[in-house]
Protein backbone atom coordinates (compact mmCIF):
# COMPACT_ATOMS: atom_id res chain seq x y z
CA UNK A 1 0.00 0.00 0.00
CA UNK A 2 0.70 3.51 -1.12
CA UNK A 3 -0.37 6.76 0.62
CA UNK A 4 0.28 10.30 -0.50
CA UNK A 5 -1.43 13.24 1.71
CA UNK A 6 -1.26 16.83 0.75
CA UNK A 7 -3.36 19.98 0.73
CA UNK A 8 -4.84 20.98 -1.97
CA UNK A 9 -6.17 24.74 -1.50
CA UNK A 10 -8.53 24.43 1.21
CA UNK A 11 -9.16 20.91 1.73
CA UNK A 12 -6.75 17.96 2.86
CA UNK A 13 -6.19 15.13 0.28
CA UNK A 14 -5.82 11.50 0.79
CA UNK A 15 -4.68 8.90 -1.97
CA UNK A 16 -4.68 5.73 -0.80
CA UNK A 17 -2.76 3.08 -3.71
CA UNK A 18 -2.99 -0.97 -3.92
CA UNK A 19 -4.82 -1.16 -0.44
CA UNK A 20 -5.28 -5.39 0.66
CA UNK A 21 -6.68 -5.19 3.84
CA UNK A 22 -8.68 -3.31 6.69
CA UNK A 23 -5.52 -2.21 8.72
CA UNK A 24 -4.08 -0.58 6.05
CA UNK A 25 -6.99 1.43 5.98
CA UNK A 26 -7.11 2.12 9.22
CA UNK A 27 -3.44 3.26 8.82
CA UNK A 28 -4.45 5.36 6.16
CA UNK A 29 -7.16 7.18 7.96
CA UNK A 30 -5.34 7.76 10.92
CA UNK A 31 -2.65 9.61 9.30
CA UNK A 32 -5.24 11.55 7.13
CA UNK A 33 -6.99 12.17 10.73
CA UNK A 34 -3.86 13.40 12.21
CA UNK A 35 -2.95 15.89 9.00
CA UNK A 36 -6.48 17.19 9.35
CA UNK A 37 -6.21 17.68 12.75
CA UNK A 38 -2.83 19.32 12.69
CA UNK A 39 -3.23 22.03 9.53
CA UNK A 40 -6.51 22.44 11.44
CA UNK A 41 -8.24 21.63 8.20
CA UNK A 42 -12.20 20.26 8.27
CA UNK A 43 -12.65 19.56 4.46
CA UNK A 44 -11.13 16.01 3.38
CA UNK A 45 -10.90 14.46 0.02
CA UNK A 46 -10.32 10.43 0.20
CA UNK A 47 -9.23 9.20 -2.99
CA UNK A 48 -8.74 5.39 -2.99
CA UNK A 49 -6.41 3.56 -6.25
CA UNK A 50 -6.24 0.36 -7.25
CA UNK A 51 -7.57 -1.26 -4.16
CA UNK A 52 -9.30 -4.17 -3.21
CA UNK A 53 -13.15 -3.44 -2.15
CA UNK A 54 -14.10 -4.31 1.42
CA UNK A 55 -17.29 -4.15 2.52
CA UNK A 56 -16.52 -5.11 6.32
CA UNK A 57 -15.68 -1.92 8.16
CA UNK A 58 -15.22 -3.72 11.29
CA UNK A 59 -11.10 -2.99 12.01
CA UNK A 60 -10.93 0.05 9.74
CA UNK A 61 -10.22 2.93 11.99
CA UNK A 62 -13.69 4.89 11.26
CA UNK A 63 -15.09 5.36 14.35
CA UNK A 64 -11.63 7.43 15.50
CA UNK A 65 -11.85 9.39 11.78
CA UNK A 66 -15.27 9.76 12.38
CA UNK A 67 -14.62 10.89 16.07
CA UNK A 68 -11.58 13.08 14.92
CA UNK A 69 -12.97 14.95 11.74
CA UNK A 70 -16.53 15.62 13.58
CA UNK A 71 -14.91 17.63 16.14
CA UNK A 72 -14.48 20.20 13.32
CA UNK A 73 -18.00 22.11 13.28
CA UNK A 74 -17.34 23.01 9.14
CA UNK A 75 -15.88 19.37 8.15
CA UNK A 76 -16.86 17.82 4.74
CA UNK A 77 -15.67 14.43 3.45
CA UNK A 78 -15.55 13.59 0.22
CA UNK A 79 -15.00 9.95 -1.01
CA UNK A 80 -14.06 8.32 -5.04
CA UNK A 81 -12.49 5.17 -6.28
CA UNK A 82 -11.76 4.47 -9.43
CA UNK A 83 -13.41 1.09 -9.51
CA UNK A 84 -17.59 0.41 -9.52
CA UNK A 85 -16.73 -2.54 -6.44
CA UNK A 86 -14.79 0.67 -4.75
CA UNK A 87 -17.19 3.11 -5.45
CA UNK A 88 -20.25 0.40 -3.80
CA UNK A 89 -18.11 0.02 -0.36
CA UNK A 90 -17.96 3.77 -0.06
CA UNK A 91 -21.26 4.25 -0.64
CA UNK A 92 -21.94 1.69 2.24
CA UNK A 93 -19.20 3.33 4.65
CA UNK A 94 -20.54 7.12 3.53
CA UNK A 95 -24.32 5.68 4.87
CA UNK A 96 -22.87 4.58 8.30
CA UNK A 97 -21.03 8.01 8.66
CA UNK A 98 -24.27 10.24 7.64
CA UNK A 99 -26.03 8.21 10.21
CA UNK A 100 -23.31 9.11 12.63
CA UNK A 101 -24.21 13.18 11.35
CA UNK A 102 -21.26 13.69 9.33
CA UNK A 103 -20.99 15.25 6.15
CA UNK A 104 -19.86 12.88 3.97
CA UNK A 105 -20.94 11.81 0.75
CA UNK A 106 -19.13 10.18 -2.21
CA UNK A 107 -18.67 10.70 -5.34
CA UNK A 108 -18.90 9.30 -8.86
CA UNK A 109 -15.88 12.12 -10.35
CA UNK A 110 -13.11 14.19 -8.62
CA UNK A 111 -14.16 17.49 -10.32
CA UNK A 112 -17.52 16.52 -8.32
CA UNK A 113 -16.07 16.10 -5.15
CA UNK A 114 -13.83 18.83 -5.36
CA UNK A 115 -16.13 21.35 -6.04
CA UNK A 116 -18.57 20.18 -3.20
CA UNK A 117 -15.46 20.41 -0.76
CA UNK A 118 -14.71 23.68 -2.15
CA UNK A 119 -18.50 25.35 -2.28
CA UNK A 120 -19.40 27.50 1.11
Amino acid sequence: MRIKISHAGNYLRGDMYERKTAEETRQFLLAVAAEALKSGVDRVLISVHSSRPIFRVQGFGLAEFFETIASRPAHRIATIADSYEGQLAQQYVVTLARLRGLNVRSFGSEAQAIAWLQAQ
